[in-house]
This record gives structure tokens, C-alpha cells and sequence, in this order.
């Protein structure tokens, strides 16, 4: 299936989030329900107002957007035209896998996507999954900090009406008392930054080898969501390999425990441009070293 021109996928995929309706889980804590309850929010609010308005909603002032590259959501989309017909486009989105860091502030979620333009037909004309990083704002709300997904085909469609997984992983179980704050962010853009040189150096799946957690996930174009590290290794056999350039930016939680990154790759070591995006969620394992926990990979349209 076609997929829609840039336009679409910047308003399309900068925000995706799932359905109303969906029953409430026990299995989430206090935390992760809060934060799966306001993407449920965005998205009823897309459907209702339309996806702009939402999106300037539920989007920090400062959060980005990975499409085609990234840029602040907010500023873009206040240099671009109001849609004449703001429901027009319908964004459909629900969360399959979630987490949130052990203080509460950081946060991401993934799942299905879909987007039906009622002006030309109502079969949806673009499927992809979304990957949303979340940072909780000062009012104590729930806003995007980061926003990036990968196109894939009509498979998506089977993945919607999944109730939430928490992530699984190895977690360090206590609040670090150092670094915080910007010594912390500079310790994960340095560990992001190694990891970029291992794999310029050497074997790329020999250098994911050694991050990967072992319930990480991944994200491809054209794929279903990788699940695992074995899964993922597989796939840097015969896939496309990520040559991470250095990282653009990084964030990390109050508690030390979870961070982020991004920044631009490329699939050559002999192309100078880059490719495509990556954003990383990270995590501590249960001895305190930084492991990834999430990885999409989004190609330069």
C-alpha cells in the first residue's frame, strides 16, 4: 500500500496513541496507568478536534519530532496551514507495550497506527507502529518529549485491540543518589556515544551483543515490532545494520534508572549522509549498568 507523503507522516506520526474504550488493566501500576490513560485521552481528543489539535495538546513545547528528521513539533506546525477540514484525516493508534521509569517521570509506550483520509477513501492508507517517549511536565501531566515510528503493511491491523504489556527487563531497584541531572544525561550521551564507536569499529551485532537487555525491542521499516534480544540479533545478521553517528540529545529520569537518546545513523560506513534516525530508550540492569531497552530506527524519506 501507498504510503502518505511527508506531510501525512509528520502529522501522522509525530503523535500516535491508542483508542478510547479499552477496558482499564489491573496488571498496571499506579504510574504506567496514568500515563496509558493520557495517550487514551490524546487519542480521543484527535478523533474529536482533529489531529493538529491534539497533537499541540498533548505535545511538550519543546518535544520532537524524528520525521522526516528531528525538529520541534510545535514550531513546525505553527509554520504549516490549518487543515480546511480538520477531521478529515483520522489517526487510529492503541499502546501494546509500556514503562515508566521507578520515579514516575519518564516514560515511553509503542503499538499499532493507522490513518484513514475520509476525502479519498476509508480504507486506512498508511499502517505503521508509533514509539513515544513521554516526560511528565511540572503541572504533573503527561506530555510527548520524543516522537518517532516505522511504516509497515496491512499485518498492523492485528496488533490492535491488545491490552497494555509492561515492558520486562532487569531493573536496578533503587534510586541512584549520583549523578542527577546533567551529570546524568552526560553519562548516558557518553555510554550512547561508546556504543556508537564500538560499532563503527568492530561487528555491529557483537556491539548490540553487549547492550541489548534481553527483553529488548526493536523497530524496523517494513517489519513487525522485534521482540527480544535473540530476535534482534537475528535480524543484524541478515538486516539492515544501524551505524549509529553521535547521539543529538539525551534525557534522563529523577531516579537515575531510565533515560533516552537520539540521534542520526547511517547503513554505510562509506555514506557520509545520514540515513535515516534512532531513539533509544535505555534502562539500568540490575547492577547499574545502562542497557537498551528500546530501539526504532526511521528511514530519511
Amino acid at each position: 500500500m501507498k504510503n502518505p507523503p511527508l506531510t501525512v507522516i509528520l502529522f501522522a506520526l509525530l503523535f500516535s496513541f491508542p483508542l478510547p474504550g479499552v477496558a482499564q488493566q489491573k496488571n498496571l501500576s499506579p504510574a504506567l496507568s496514568s500515563l496509558v490513560n493520557t495517550e487514551r485521552e490524546f487519542a480521543a481528543t484527535s478523533l474529536k478536534e482533529g489531529i493538529r489539535a491534539s497533537f499541540m495538546k498533548y505535545f511538550a513545547d519543546d518535544g520532537i519530532s524524528i520525521s522526516p528528521k528531528p525538529h520541534i513539533y510545535k514550531e513546525t506546525a505553527l509554520k504549516t496551514p490549518l487543515p480546511k477540514n480538520p477531521l478529515a484525516r483520522r489517526l487510529f493508534w492503541e499502546p501494546i507495550v509500556a514503562d515508566v521509569s521507578s520515579s514516575g517521570d519518564l516514560g515511553y509506550t509503542m503499538g499499532p497506527a493507522s490513518l484513514k483520509d475520509s476525502a479519498k477513501q476509508e480504507v486506512p492508507s498508511w499502517y505503521g507502529f508509533y514509539f513515544s517517549i513521554w516526560k511528565k511536565q511540572k503541572d504533573g501531566t503527561w506530555r510527548v518529549a520524543v516522537d518517532a515510528g516505522t511504516t509497515s503493511t496491512k499485518v498492523v491491523e492485528k496488533y490492535f485491540g491488545q491490552q497494555v504489556t509492561p515492558a520486562i527487563h532487569a531493573s536496578f531497584t533503587s534510586r541512584l543518589k549520583t549523578p542527577q541531572g546533567k551529570a546524568a544525561v552526560a553519562e548516558l550521551l557518553n555510554c550512547d556515544k561508546a556504543f556508537s564507536g564500538s560499532v563503527a569499529a568492530g561487528s555491529v551485532r557483537s556491539a548490540y551483543q553487549k547492550v541489548l537487555d534481553p527483553q529488548s525491542r526493536a523497530l524496523r521499516e517494513g517489519l513487525v515490532p522485534l521482540a527480544g534480544k535473540e530476535a534482534i540479533l537475528a535480524y543484524l545478521v541478515k538486516g539492515t545494520a544501524i551505524r549509529s553517528l553521535e547521539p543529538m540529545h539525551a534525557g534522563v529520569s529523577r531516579a537515575g534508572d531510565m533515560g533516552y537518546t537520539y540521534g542520526a545513523y547511517r547503513e554505510s560506513k562509506n555514506v557520509k549522509a545520514p540515513s535515516g534516525y534512532y531513539t533509544r530508550v535505555w534502562r539500568r540492569d540490575a547492577k547499574g549498568v545502562w542497557k537498551i531497552v528500546f530501539e526504532s530506527a526511521s528511514l530519511v524519506e
